[in-house]
């Protein structure tokens, strides 16, 4: 491809936060259904993780982890954490459930998870972009103290 492309691509900013947000919402819901899933069938995930030899009760740490993580990932707030929590989430995870290469399709499940994981260190090293709710935190202006005079323009 044109350099050139990319670099009109790369260097506007619309464009480039815009791409940001929908990479952090399909990363986000990913996560969300996956936790949401778990809620709703938490006894199969159960033995599931009794034929991994994983604690069943993990499962309980693990709904609100990816939930609550997925939502903040979307709405762009505290991004960073998130993307970090989430990366470990992911490798952590791959390597208890897919590590046997011998069964069909686990190295493929073992490789899209640590490419998942990946997404977010990016995520975590580049931020969440314009559209987010870190970016428009860090544009209010900050607070005044108590007694502290408001000077006019």
């Amino acid at each position: 491809m044109d350099e050139k492309f990319f670099a009109a691509a790369i260097n506007n900013r619309a464009l480039t936060a815009a791409a940001l947000l929908v990479g952090r919402i399909f990363m986000g819901v990913l996560f969300i259904t996956f936790g949401m899933s778990k809620a709703i069938y938490t006894p199969q995930i159960q033995q599931y993780m009794a034929a991994h030899h994983v604690a069943v009760d993990l499962v309980y740490l693990t709904i609100p982890v990816q939930i609550g993580f997925g939502v903040l990932m979307v709405i762009g707030y505290h991004t960073r954490f998130s993307a970090m929590m989430l990366a470990g989430f992911c490798i952590i995870a791959t390597s208890l459930f897919h590590a046997d290469f011998h069964q069909r399709g686990e190295l493929a499940h073992f490789l899209k998870d640590f490419a998942i994981a990946g997404g977010f260190l990016f995520v975590m090293a580049h931020g969440p972009g314009a559209y987010s709710l870190d970016a428009y935190l860090k544009r209010l202006p900050e607070q005044k103290t108590v007694g502290e005079p408001i000077h006019s323009l």
